[in-house]
């Protein structure tokens, strides 16, 4: 075989299109896909899955599209979601079988946004030379849908490969992680341009010279914005910082609700607390580290102010909470409660984005009664207000709890709310092990995205911190009980993504837009001669 008949390798994949070898190679794609996420980061496996699932959609029907694009995005959640059944079937005694078919079916629900990706590719990049341009801006439309429609879920976008390029992910203060998406997706479409023109010097050298151009450019900003705010922070044009004590208490989930444990669960982390051997700012407890309703007992409030006296700081702890409603009907909350020598808990940040069918059913109205919550107890969680700040004498604190964390939008809702920390208390012992890297992947990121630290105290990990160009300053190990106390400097809160957020999603629909229009004219020419059908 000489290197010609090796070249044009690529002829023998457009029969290959029609039969169902694609469909099957495009579902292992997105499996293989997973590997570029967090913990693993390999981001040319993600890149190479992209280009196939990209190589596989062009010069198809739509149809056929929309269908590539719907099991890559399958293979792509259900793997990528597979920490759920611990949730699932552990703590939500969903026989395995009931348990994975769930997993599938959200995989599913997930999966239809990629196939919107396939089904569409097709209609703005006619020629292979709009890749580059309407691939990526496609992608990170689809993935802003995910994050915005039915309460959204933009869990694993792809542009979280890049958490552990410390440079490249400075990016994010420009364009959140959607910019770094479309960064990743962007490599995977050229690659794909150029294998279709079976690797054309021409186009061989363009496609790596821009691929070369975008890290370039990427790493050179990253490494610009690392050092401004670096001579910023040196100069203490950003207040004294604060010591900040972590307490991660590492109670296992079946107990943490037992009330035979709660007790236990409770002494532990005043424990701990009592420990801390030096002066600091703010003690922060995990969600739900109180697995009561603190207002019924006021003996649970005495030794919390006792233990506030002894450490000289206030508690910042996740604790449910209830308050009656105008109609006299109970309202609970998961809520987040700033408590100092006062005993007052008025200090409260009450949950605002709730988990469906974890923490409320949608629709109860009408759902069927066989289906019940995830979590402990029968009452649905309310609605906080939204994403407001809670005050503090140091600086207003962005409090999320949970997976608040994930929604780019309403974490920078906060920041332009004049918060000066970002505070995500969580209890991931719900879920399996693959989720704690990927979560804390996510509340780094909003570090970066608005120049704020981000404090993140996990009730079995990782509860870790990272100042405002996402640098870790400390962690506890996942499954470890222990305290850290870190230092942290007040953010800015300033960067452009903050002003800028709601005009990125025009930015994209426009790029698509023009790639549509540039290939409309050859468009029914290129097509005819490809003997590509609809």
């Amino acid at each position: 075989m000489n290197k010609w008949m090796i070249l044009s390798i690529g002829h023998p994949f457009a029969t290959l299109m029609k039969n169902w070898h694609w469909e099957l190679l495009v579902f292992f794609a997105g499996m293989i896909s997973v590997r570029g996420l967090p913990p693993h980061h390999e981001q040319m496996t993600m890149m190479l899955a992209l280009a196939v699932l990209i190589l596989a959609i062009h010069r198809v029907s739509r149809k056929r599209g929309a269908r590539l694009g719907f099991l890559f995005g399958l293979g792509h959640h259900f793997l990528g979601f597979s920490w759920l059944l611990t949730s699932l079937h552990q703590h939500g005694n969903l026989p395995m079988g009931v348990a994975l078919l769930v997993l599938a079916l959200l995989a599913a629900v997930m999966a239809l946004y990629v196939a919107v990706f396939g089904g569409l590719l097709t209609l703005l990049a006619p020629r292979p030379g709009l890749l580059p341009l309407a691939a990526p801006s496609l992608w990170v439309v689809c993935e802003w849908l995910r994050s915005h429609l039915f309460s959204g879920f933009p869990w694993n976008l792809v542009g979280y490969g890049w958490n552990n390029q410390e440079r490249i992910m400075q990016v994010a203060d420009l364009g959140g992680v959607l910019l770094l998406s479309w960064f990743m997706v962007f490599p995977a479409a050229i690659m794909t341009w150029i294998f279709i023109e079976k690797f054309n010097f021409k186009t061989l050298i363009w496609g790596v010279t821009l691929i070369l151009a975008s890290l370039l450019l990427t790493t050179g900003y990253g490494l610009w914005r690392s050092n401004e705010l670096s001579a910023l922070q040196e100069q203490d044009v950003w207040t004294h910082p604060l010591k900040v004590a972590l307490i991660q208490g590492n109670v296992e989930q079946v107990r943490k609700w037992d009330p035979k444990y709660r007790e236990e669960g409770f002494s532990k982390y005043l424990k701990l607390t009592g420990e801390i051997n030096e002066l600091v700012d703010l003690v922060i407890w995990p969600e739900t580290a109180i697995a009561y309703f603190l207002q019924a007992s006021p003996e649970s409030q005495k030794r919390i102010v006792a233990a506030t006296q002894r450490v000289g700081a206030p508690i910042l702890t996740g604790a449910p909470m209830a308050d009656r409603g105008k109609d006299g009907q109970w309202l609970f909350y998961n809520s987040m409660i700033l408590l100092d020598e006062s005993g007052s808990l008025t200090r409260r940040y009450n949950k605002y984005h709730l988990v469906p069918f974890g923490e409320y059913i949608p629709f109860r109205n009408i759902m069927p009664g066989f289906i019940k919550k995830m979590t402990v107890g029968t009452e649905d969680f309310s609605h906080g207000p939204g994403p407001i700040p809670l005050p503090w004498e140091h600086g207003a604190i962005g409090a999320l709890v949970c997976y608040e964390t994930i929604f780019p939008h309403e974490v920078r809702d906060l920041a332009r709310a004049s918060a000066r920390w970002l505070v995500n208390v969580t209890n991931d012992a719900w879920f399996g092990e693959s989720a704690k890297p990927q979560h804390l992947a996510m509340a780094r990121f909003r570090a970066v995205e608005n120049r704020l630290p981000m404090i993140r105290v996990a009730n079995t990990g990782i509860s870790a911190v990272f100042d405002s160009l996402g640098r870790e300053l400390g962690r506890i190990p996942p499954n470890r009980t222990g305290t850290l106390v870190v230092k942290v400097h007040q953010g800015l809160g300033r960067s452009f993504f903050q002003k800028t957020e709601p005009w990125w999603i025009g930015l994209w629909l426009y790029m698509c837009a023009t790639a549509w229009l540039m290939g409309l004219k050859p468009a029914r020419k290129w097509w005819r001669k490809s003997g590509a059908t609809f």
